[in-house]
């Protein structure tokens, strides 16, 4: 019995020192500020850090980098995206990781974190870090933004054809193709957590219906038409049709070797028509025909205004083949309503202010300019006295009186294309050099003598020239001239001089005996009288 006591009383002895040590370690675990032993983190040693050096050791090992590292993800058509790691929340900053692995074993009692300090000390313990909620409103929508750009790199139409290399250019799946959104959700999830840094993802919802080429083809197949001006005078343009054929077999057997969303090129076999409507839009108002400039560098701040404000009307002026201008129609009324100012004008053989005055420079220098573009004079009347501007035969005067003879001038556009009338005035910084121009632009036509010079000059004063690039530098070039055929007479009224007006085209590259560039043309201006002869232009001298 004594024995017993003894072994007893020894027994209760060892328990109380075990449970006393066992007290004492768990209070000292409990105030532990480093990670249980023998942890471990994809193999790296992280047992018995503190927090800090937890993070240092993470970092070390490449966690900075892996969580700051996005995760690029390809999908069709070129397309990708990139995920951020934190952002999907599918990894933990270093930070937040050394709190969960200092953590581990102390979610229980004070002796049950004890018993799973000891635990650790016995083995190594190989953690597997917690999945934190998977931003999926995140995920998505990176989803959704690629499906759409994958959607938006297929193109807007079935199919484009390439004229230039020949091919037709389809993008397999166009307006068929979904990618499977969930699995590739679930690729993402997977790559994040592997730590990963790129993927590649091509999973379709459907299977891809190979297009009709017949139905392509029937609707594609054409034959080559030239583009062509609308009948209805307007010079609207209609297309070119270029001629397109291919196979439609060879056509699906690509189409079905490629990959989805690979652009497929079909061999086309295309003819080109031999005219385009480019080509037709640009022969619009592309040659200068005709051209006219006059100095006005005497005129009054009045006249100025009043020159300006007429030509002003007038430029950009469209006459069709057919259509005849009008400058009292275009100009209008020559009044202050419109804007017109007193200055001196020719009034019933007199030199008087009247609204408007200038406006027969403005006539003037644009009927010279139809005279170089050989377009037709429908109705047209000379000054009274000779103008300092012109020479002889190449002016017009125009009125607009309350009552009494209205005189126009009138011109017809007797050519087969459009014609653009384009006028500007030049001022100089000194206000001395003020000059008015008109320009006619339209088609030369084969048959037309290509201009490389406008001549209106007469005298040594009034040189009024201009060379001009060819239109064609294949043509020959010819030198438009216009110049007066004087005659001097006497009458009633007083004395003065009669003029014919000849256009004479001349070859800049031939010369006769004297020197003298050869005339191809001289055509006298001046209209038929009906009792014969040439009704020639009348000028009374001032007194």
């Amino acid at each position: 019995m004594k024995k017993f006591l003894i072994v007893l009383s020894v027994l209760l002895i060892l328990l109380i020192l075990i449970a006393a040590g066992g007290l004492f370690g768990a209070f000292r675990v409990s105030q532990l500020d480093t990670n249980y032993p023998n942890l471990t983190l994809n193999g790296l040693q992280l047992g018995g850090l503190t927090k800090a050096e937890t993070v240092a050791a993470l970092n070390a090992s490449g966690w900075d980098t892996r969580i700051s590292t996005p995760l690029t993800v390809t999908t069709l058509a070129g397309q990708s995206f990139t995920v951020d790691p934190l952002k999907s929340g599918l990894v933990m900053s270093a930070e937040d990781a050394a709190d969960w692995i200092y953590s581990y074993g102390r979610e229980g009692n004070f002796f049950e974190n004890f018993f799973s300090w000891l635990k650790c000390r016995a083995r190594a313990t190989e953690l597997v870090l917690p999945q934190k909620n998977v931003d999926y409103d995140y995920l998505n929508s990176l989803i959704a933004q690629n499906e759409a750009d994958v959607t938006a790199a297929l193109g807007e139409a079935e199919y484009v054809p390439d004229y230039e290399n020949s091919v037709l250019v389809m993008k397999k799946g166009w307006g068929q193709l979904h990618l499977d959104q969930k699995a590739l959700q679930a690729a993402i999830i997977r790559a994040l957590q592997f730590g990963e840094t790129s993927i590649s993802f091509s999973g379709l919802t459907n299977e891809l219906v190979c297009p009709d080429f017949d139905r392509i083809h029937t609707d594609l197949m054409k034959e080559p038409k030239d583009a062509a001006f609308t009948d209805d005078g307007r010079f609207e343009v209609i297309d070119e049709v270029v001629g397109i054929a291919f196979d439609p077999a060879q056509a699906r057997s690509l189409w079905e070797a490629a990959a989805p969303a690979a652009e497929v090129d079909i061999p086309i076999t295309v003819t080109w028509p031999a005219l385009t409507g480019q080509a037709l839009r640009d022969s619009l108002y592309r040659d200068l025909l005709g051209a006219c400039t006059t100095s006005y560098w005497n005129s009054s701040p009045n006249r100025i205004s009043n020159v300006q404000l007429a030509s002003s009307k007038i430029d950009g002026t469209v006459l069709y083949p057919g259509d005849v201008f009008s400058y009292n129609d275009v100009v209008g009324a020559r009044t202050t309503e419109a804007g017109f100012l007193p200055a001196p004008a020719y009034v019933d053989g007199d030199v008087k202010d009247e609204i408007g005055g200038g406006a027969c420079q403005v006539s003037s220098t644009l009927y010279a300019a139809t005279l170089f573009a050989f377009l037709e004079t429908v109705e047209r009347t000379n000054h009274y006295f000779p103008v300092s501007y012109m020479q002889l035969g190449t002016d017009a005067t125009v009125t607009i009186p309350d009552g009494g003879t209205v005189m126009d001038l009138k011109f017809r556009n007797n050519r087969h294309f459009p014609i653009k009338i384009v006028s500007y005035s030049e001022v100089d910084e000194d206000n001395y050099i003020r000059e008015l121009t008109f320009e006619i632009w339209g088609t030369l036509e084969d048959s037309d003598y290509m201009p490389v010079e406008f001549d209106n000059s007469w005298g040594w004063s009034m040189i009024y020239d201009r060379v001009i690039e060819p239109a064609d530098p294949n043509r020959p070039g010819y030198k438009i001239k216009l110049e007066h055929e004087k005659y001097y007479f006497a009458d009633d009224i007083g004395e003065g001089t009669r003029t014919l007006t000849h256009r004479l085209v001349l070859d800049p590259t031939q010369t006769d005996d004297w020197g003298n560039l050869v005339v191809v043309q001289d055509e006298i201006l001046n209209p038929e009288l009906p009792t014969g002869g040439l009704a020639m232009d009348t000028y009374y001298e001032h007194h």
